[in-house]
């Protein structure tokens, strides 16, 4: 008997609350309103400034694959709207929403995916581009960069820190 779930895990913020808001531009005067005046979680707050950013936007139709298995990654993926289903070697699948973030621990630790990421729906991205990610982390503090060298680790399961984070 199988213990694997029925539906695939699902990462994703909840957007019934920026909807339940009236948020559907995080850059109108009414949602930077309504930033000001509610309380938001770090992880709504993060997604909200990277939904309103000015970083370019990647649009993925239906069945498109957006990474493949071997690959180097180029850009970070913020799913800023739609679904996107990344299935591994042994065929595990996971399904990322609103809110989720792919590519860039790979990115960051200069590695290949170990996934494909194929869009389930029409799929709203912003993209991060690695290279200058990785610049930008250089310059951290050594604090922050531990924060990147910690969550790149706990992300690709590594029991060193890569050297591009050293």
């Amino acid at each position: 008997m199988s213990t694997e779930p029925q539906n695939p895990l699902l990462f994703g913020m909840d957007m019934q609350r920026f909807k339940a808001l009236g948020i559907i531009d995080p850059r109108s005067k009414h949602a930077l309103e309504a930033f000001d005046h509610h309380e938001f979680s770090s992880a709504e707050r993060l997604f909200f400034k990277l939904w309103g950013s000015d970083l370019n936007s990647g649009i993925f139709q239906p069945g498109q694959k957006i990474a493949e298995r071997g690959e180097h990654a180029v850009f970070g993926y913020v799913v800023i709207s739609g679904t996107v289903e990344t299935t591994d070697a042994q065929g595990k699948k996971c399904l990322f929403g609103p809110g989720s973030v792919f590519g860039m621990a790979e990115g960051m630790a200069d590695v290949v995916y170990a996934w494909d990421a194929v869009a389930k729906t029409v799929v709203t991205t912003k993209l991060i581009p690695l290279d200058r990610a990785l610049r930008e982390v250089r310059r951290f503090n050594s604090g922050l960069k531990g924060i990147c060298r910690f969550t790149t680790m706990r992300v690709l399961k590594l029991k060193a820190p890569p050297a591009t984070l050293s």
